[in-house]
C-alpha cells in the first residue's frame, strides 16, 4: 500500500489538508532516512489539529498512543519530526499564500457547506481534483519551507499510576489529578468544584 493510500485509509476520505500531510510525511522520510516509527525512535511534533496531522501518523506511524505524537496547539500548518537513532529533526512550515487560489477558496466554500446540489457535489470533486494535482506535483519548496533544528527530544513514553477520582468515581492519571482536603480529583471534577 502506498503512503498515500494509507492516509486515505486511516483518514477516511482524501482532502487538501490530508494531501500536505502525505507530502510532509514523505518529505520528512527521505530527508531524515527514515522508515516508519516501530518502538518511538520517530517523534513528530504537530502544531495544529488538522487532516494533515492523520497522514503523519499513518505513514510515520507517530500516535498519541505511542507518546510520540506531541500536540502544540499554535494553529499553524508545523510539523517537527525528530529522530532519536539519528539525533536530527526537521521543522517543515507550509509557506503562507503556497496553496491558496480561486480553486482553494470554492472548494473550502463547497466543504462547509451543507446539503450541496449535484451541480455543487460535481463541482466539488472537480476542484478536489485539481487541487490533488497541484498538491501533489508542486515542487516541496514551492509549498514548504524547511530546516534542519536542534531536536527537543521528549523522554520516551511512561505508563502511569492511575488513582480514583473522588468526585467522579473514574480512573484518572496520578499526573493529571489533584490531591486535595476531599481525596482525588481529575481536572473535571476540580473545575466544576471551583466553578
Amino acid at each position: 500500500m502506498s503512503p498515500l493510500e494509507k492516509a486515505v485509509q486511516f483518514h477516511g476520505h482524501i482532502c487538501p489538508g490530508l494531501l500536505r500531510g502525505v507530502r510532509v510525511a514523505e518529505f520528512a522520510q527521505h530527508y531524515l532516512g527514515i522508515n516508519r516509527d516501530e518502538d518511538e525512535e520517530l517523534v513528530a511534533v504537530v502544531e495544529n489539529d488538522a487532516c494533515g496531522v492523520d497522514a503523519i501518523q499513518a505513514i510515520l506511524g507517530c500516535t498519541f498512543g505511542k507518546g510520540n505524537l506531541l500536540f502544540r496547539d499554535y494553529g499553524k500548518q508545523v510539523y517537527t519530526i525528530i529522530s532519536r537513532n539519528q539525533n536530527r529533526a526537521v521543522r517543515i512550515a507550509e509557506k503562507f499564500g503556497a496553496l491558496v487560489g480561486p480553486e482553494f477558496t470554492r472548494y473550502r466554500e463547497l466543504a462547509n457547506k451543507s446539503g450541496l446540489s449535484r451541480e455543487e457535489q460535481s463541482e466539488k470533486e472537480q476542484l478536489q481534483a485539481v487541487m490533488f494535482e497541484a498538491i501533489m506535483t508542486r515542487p516541496f519548496e514551492d509549498m514548504f519551507d524547511y530546516r534542519e533544528v536542534s531536536p527537543a527530544v521528549p523522554p520516551r513514553a511512561v505508563i502511569r499510576k492511575s488513582v480514583r477520582c473522588d468526585g467522579c468515581g473514574e480512573a484518572v492519571m496520578e499526573t493529571r489529578a489533584t490531591l486535595t482536603s476531599k481525596g482525588w480529583l481529575c481536572r473535571e471534577c476540580l473545575e466544576e468544584r471551583a466553578g
